[in-house]
């Protein structure tokens, strides 16, 4: 008895500790990419968790991470080609962290990079992704209605279309509201999961005050 108490001891602080390693990872990769600023540190970032990934194969995070990367490298790109093969990478990556777990941070990053690829094209892809996009959103926010991301790229989304067509935007600066405040009221304390989008949702919402 006294063994098998030493044993499950042992294996609770182990589990423990590997957490707690994963964590850290998470933790340091998400630092690197509020340091980039350059592609060379960009990629050196999605190498980073790329390494994670294959470690940690049962974890979405680090997909979740690459993909966020190379959007971010994507929607600087001025190169229509290459533009397009970073966001068709950032959906493989993507798909692969939902075979693992289907969740809302994943469907609204899935959205943000479809509305990234009608930005390439709006008058030939609007048509065909715009209700790819809004799925995305809308299906994000069924799992999470509290989700930041998926609100305010649906506001930003809204916000895009009602430009193109000249309509109001008053559908549109309700979401962004509503995106700005849920960031508001999020703890300050660091966390593994997605939290960026604060500085997109000010500027938006800027936008909506005009």
């Amino acid at each position: 008895m006294k063994t098998l108490f030493t044993t499950i001891a042992i294996l609770t602080v182990t589990l423990g500790f590997s957490q707690s390693k994963f964590e850290s990872a998470i933790l340091r990769g998400k630092q690197m990419i509020n340091d980039a600023d350059t592609v060379t540190a960009m990629q050196n970032a999605v190498n980073y968790f790329q390494r994670i990934a294959q470690k940690e194969t049962t974890e979405w995070l680090p997909w979740y991470y690459q993909a966020q990367i190379i959007c971010f490298m994507a929607s600087s790109n001025s190169d229509l080609d290459a533009k397009e093969n970073q966001l068709n990478k950032a959906l493989e990556l993507i798909e692969a962290g939902k075979k693992i777990e289907k969740n809302a941070e994943l469907l609204a990053l899935e959205g943000f990079v479809q509305m990234l690829r009608v930005s390439v094209d709006p008058a030939t892809r609007g048509q065909k992704l715009s209700p790819v996009v809004f799925g995305l959103y809308n299906q994000a926010l069924a799992i999470d209605p509290q989700n930041p991301r998926a609100r305010l790229f649906l506001g930003q989304f809204q916000y895009g279309t009602a430009q193109f067509f000249g309509t109001g935007f008053e559908e549109a600066c309700v979401n962004v509201k509503k995106a700005y405040d849920i960031f508001e009221n999020q703890p300050s304390e660091p966390t593994i999961y997605p939290s960026w989008g604060m500085g997109s949702a000010r500027a938006a919402l800027a936008n909506c005050n005009q």
